[in-house]
């Protein structure tokens, strides 16, 4: 086939991820990737923070692995007293009986 006779859209490169090329073609600015990284960043530390001790347990023994783990321990006491644990337990806790759940159904 003559190249002039296909449309814009026959010629588009092929992809494999299935992004349509209107939506490739006007995506995020740096700026926008950035914001968003941090919001999530943000949510993650406000509401994950039950999981941040355990985290810096496994980090090394150096003076800033110390320091690290008393900011976490920390954070989770403020996160605790603020009470943005609360949805990280219930979900925790609900995992928990589901779980117990399943093991009560295929026991019998």
């Amino acid at each position: 086939m003559d190249r002039g006779s296909l449309s814009r859209r026959e010629r588009a490169p092929l992809v494999t991820d299935a992004i349509p090329p209107p939506l490739r073609r006007r995506g995020a600015s740096p700026r926008q990737v950035l914001a968003v990284g941090l919001i999530g960043a943000v949510a993650l530390a406000l509401f994950a923070s039950r999981d941040t001790p355990g985290w810096a347990e496994r980090l090394g023994d150096s003076p800033l692995d110390h320091e690290l783990r008393s900011v976490a321990g920390y954070w989770d006491q403020t996160m605790e007293t603020l009470r943005l644990t609360v949805p990280h337990d219930r979900l925790r806790d609900a995992m928990q009986r589901g779980l117990d759940w399943q093991w009560l159904t295929n026991s019998r």
